[in-house]
């Protein structure tokens, strides 16, 4: 399910050069590109979120009733598809980039609901977006997505994208690991999970709902977050500086904290019926 963003072009400019727009998406390291005999697939995919979009060129135009458009606006067989049932910021780092290829290479935008080409705004299409959404999950339901605190999955998003950041930050004598939401297959409780190992020093990212304790010799266990932080809690200190909600657990008192194992194996939850979700698939509503 997605949004399809048509790109314009005033018909008193040059004829738009695609290989420099294959070099503006080549500068990105997500991106690839592939050949059809219908079109060109410009495709995005970020493992982090274990999420994918895309851009398309193709032979012919998808426009419907392009007659009634603006003649001094051509059509250049170029889109995006937005998806739907996805994170608001996800959608917002697609469309900053999408922004900086209009202003680039000089693109209106047209969507089906709007009465004309016309420049791209942020602002507009982000209201697009909310509206379109809020009608798909009213016709088709949420499908296979969790619905999630707005504020809080915008915070958990950006420690996401910000891991590689966090992990230069810290020199990577600190581990930073991704988080992962897990759901009960059974129950359906779900919630933002993460690993650590056991007597490392770690960053625990906001919001989590549950800890994967991984020892060398043992078989890892799931603790909830409030178990792990009443035991824990006097080893960890809070993040204040970046986002709420974060702690991190130092060398000296990572050493330390070992001799609380035992204590959170006790408070281990059984976590068969759990089953990893996409970040993705959280929705902000």
């Amino acid at each position: 399910m997605a949004i399809y963003i048509h790109f314009f072009r005033d018909s008193g400019l040059e004829k738009l050069d695609f290989l420099k727009v294959f070099e503006f998406f080549e500068s990105y390291p997500n991106f690839k590109i592939f050949y059809t005999d219908e079109e060109v697939q410009i495709d995005y995919r970020d493992d982090d979120f274990k999420f994918a979009y895309r851009y398309l060129i193709t032979k012919k135009s998808r426009v419907s009733q392009i007659y009634k458009l603006n003649p001094q606006y051509l059509n250049v067989n170029f889109l995006l598809e937005l998806p739907v049932l996805v994170p608001s910021f996800l959608v917002k780092e697609i469309l900053a980039l999408t922004q900086k290829l209009c202003k680039l290479f000089d693109l209106e935008i047209y969507n089906d609901v709007f009465q004309d080409v016309q420049p791209f705004n942020l602002a507009d299409v982000v209201v697009l977006f909310e509206n379109m959404r809020r009608e798909a999950i009213a016709q088709y339901g949420m499908q296979d997505k969790l619905s999630f605190e707005k504020d809080k999955l915008d915070e958990v998003c950006r420690y996401q994208r910000s891991v590689a950041s966090l992990r230069e930050y810290y020199h990577n004598e600190v581990e930073v690991n991704l988080v992962e939401p897990i759901i009960d297959k059974i129950t359906n409780e779900y919630g933002i999970s993460v690993v650590w190992n056991a007597g490392v020093p770690t960053v625990f990212p906001p919001h989590l709902s549950y800890i994967y304790v991984k020892e060398e010799q043992n078989i890892p266990f799931l603790v909830r977050r409030k178990d792990f932080m009443s035991i824990m809690g006097k080893y960890l200190i809070e993040i204040v500086n970046f986002l709420p909600d974060m702690y991190i657990l130092k060398p000296k008192q990572a050493k330390a904290s070992r001799k609380v194992l035992n204590k959170l194996r006790k408070v281990a939850i059984i976590d068969q019926n759990f089953k990893s979700v996409r970040l993705a698939n959280l929705i902000d509503i």
